[in-house]
């Protein structure tokens, strides 16, 4: 199994260190900064315009495999099949946010390499020679005038399939002037094969077919709403990672979409559809991703982590279980029991699908239905999965806890660390327990300000589970180098976590911790910036952005089920505007294209 490297060791590794060496006075960090925790929609702001924006990755091949499923049923798999390598030559997005490590999303990679340029035509030219040979492929497509031996009905035969095909590719209607210019690469008829295979790959490699180009309705304000078929491509690319299908497309050119009623049946019927699920679970998936978290069975066979498992043998996958169920969770309380926000950050149901994540929970696998109940009592909420405590060694790491928890869940911003402070991360002790290590590494100088305030106590609550994510009351200490017992230190809980960066209540364990975190309006505030994120893949503005902000929290804070949540976002205003402001005169289609 290929190993995953661990970049985030060096940008983190100064936050999980010991603060040593000349630190503090003039030159030490302050403390982390609080989010907003409401937003007041501001009508007369306007939202920055913002240059073209690419489909990711997954949604490009998940549109090129459509068009070609479109183009081609018959031999869409055989096709898809032979272009796979090629879709292995184009550059994976990378997580993108304010600290990718924490809740990064690749639909804000909006970098542009020579090899998406490079890769997006060896796609297109595969799939136009695909679909226009062997005859009955083109015929398919364009229709029996394409293979005939009759000349004289090549240019109408051309023509058609440029609108038909087209009209997807482009995802808008074909003008004149797009058949014109589509058309030239074919020249003069009589065309054969090669010629609609160069047709078809100049369509495949259009602006409007690899960004979302979007004009809005005609009218002079900062701000136009969307036409219909920009609508339909927004909600498609939203919610299913693709094209719209026949049916949103049809809303569109009918004008449904721009309708209160057409619109709303229409995302009704969308979020029904089995690819929303999927599109949610990379929601789920990216924001709650423990980047920090490394494979489980690297130090299997070494005398330390032997006798710290103690009979237990992680596997290769473990760590993709954990994983998995963390966003399992939240689609279970999304799509198949619709629950709320708060039930998601404090439910104590098992979604392990697999016997070795089930048997350190001390339950049953799940396989679908209700999920079994965990048993033991110590482990309340979100933050006592597995995923959020296991650190694929023997020791725990109370720090990562605490700085996922600060960013991911609350959006609070911790200052980097002073520049000579060690980044050397606290190493298990054959006489204090991990977090007397970690106090006594962190208590002094310029790290106090931000560890022993507002990231180590978030961590030290669930400090009763073990580097496993099993429930310990105690911890064994061993020897370093040979594994063996050596003692046992007690385990210490408590601790004034600071959600409200000015609140001094006391948690004594990770059940307290999850109920001040679910109590407070943080965690809820964080998830609409994350999910505005997602959505519209850029970064928030705060004041510009208030309004679709505002539309998301607040079915948040009436406790709506996350189903209602989720798709608030495209019952917003925000969701069907684009803004102009800044963005100079705006272009015809065509001049897009050309």
């Amino acid at each position: 199994m290929t190993r995953r490297p661990w970049p985030w060791l060096l940008g983190l590794g100064a936050l999980t260190g010991a603060c040593t060496g000349i630190i503090g006075g003039e030159d030490a960090p302050d403390g982390p900064g609080g989010t907003p925790t409401s937003f007041a929609c501001d009508a007369d702001q306007v939202p920055a315009a913002l240059p073209l924006r690419r489909l990711s990755h997954l949604q490009y091949r998940n549109t090129m495999a459509d068009l070609v499923r479109f183009a081609s049923p018959s031999a869409a798999v055989e096709i898809l099949g032979a272009i796979e390598p090629l879709f292995a030559q184009l550059p994976n997005d990378q997580r993108v946010g304010p600290d990718k490590h924490y809740a990064g999303f690749t639909r804000l990679d909006q970098a542009l390499q020579q090899q998406h340029v490079d890769g997006a035509y060896h796609v297109a030219g595969a799939i136009g020679a695909a679909l226009s040979a062997p005859p009955s492929r083109l015929a398919e497509l364009a229709g029996a005038c394409a293979t005939d031996a009759d000349a004289a009905n090549d240019d109408a035969c051309l023509d058609d399939m440029i609108r038909k095909f087209g009209e997807r590719a482009l995802r808008r209607p074909v003008t004149d002037e797009d058949v014109a210019f589509y058309r030239g690469p074919a020249g003069a008829a009589p065309f054969d094969a090669a010629d609609y295979a160069d047709v078809i790959a100049l369509l495949l490699n259009a602006p409007h077919t690899l960004y979302f180009v979007e004009h809005g309705q005609e009218g002079s304000d900062p701000t136009a709403p969307l036409d219909a078929y920009e609508l339909a491509s927004r909600l498609s690319y939203h919610f299913w990672q693709t094209l719209p299908d026949e049916q949103l497309f049809a809303a569109a050119q009918r004008g449904d979409l721009l309708t209160e009623a057409g619109y709303a049946a229409e995302v009704e019927r969308i979020w029904s559809d089995p690819r929303t699920r999927e599109a949610m679970g990379e929601l789920f998936g990216q924001w709650l991703d423990n980047t920090t978290l490394e494979e489980l069975d690297a130090r299997v066979g070494t005398p330390l982590f032997d006798a710290f498992a103690a009979g237990y043998t992680p596997g290769p996958d473990l760590r993709e279980h954990m994983l998995a169920e963390v966003t399992d969770a939240a689609l279970y309380y999304t799509f198949e029991n619709p629950g709320t926000f708060h039930d998601l950050l404090t439910s104590r149901k098992s979604f392990a699908r697999t016997e070795d994540l089930a048997a350190l929970y001390k339950v049953p696998a799940w396989s679908g239905g209700e999920p079994p109940d965990f048993t033991e009592p110590e482990r309340v909420g979100l933050l006592t999965r597995a995923a959020y405590l296991a650190t694929g060694s023997a020791n725990t790491r109370p720090i990562m806890k605490g700085v996922f928890i600060r960013k991911a869940l609350l959006c609070d911003e911790i200052p980097p660390p002073p520049p000579n402070a060690a980044a050397n991360p606290p190493q298990l002790s054959d006489t204090l327990s991990t977090r007397e290590v970690v106090e006594e590494l962190t208590g002094n100088g310029a790290c106090a300000a931000c560890h022993g305030v507002s990231i180590n106590p978030l961590g030290f609550a669930t400090e009763n589970f073990d580097s496993l994510g099993r429930v310990r009351t105690e911890q064994t200490l061993f020897d370093p180098e040979t594994g063996q017992v050596v003692g046992t230190a007690p385990i210490d809980t408590s601790a004034v976590p600071r959600v409200e960066l000015d609140d001094q209540q006391v948690a004594q364990s990770a059940a307290d911790l999850t109920n001040l975190i679910a109590a407070s309006e943080k965690p809820y505030a964080c998830f609409a910036r994350q999910y505005f994120r997602f959505t519209f893949g850029r970064l928030e503005d705060l004041d510009r952005d208030s309004c679709a902000l505002a539309d998301v929290k607040l079915a948040l804070d009436e406790g709506k089920p996350m189903a209602d949540v989720l798709r608030s976002i495209a019952r917003s205003k925000a969701f069907r505007m684009r803004s102009f402001e800044g963005d100079g005169a705006r272009r015809t289609p065509t001049q897009v294209d050309d």
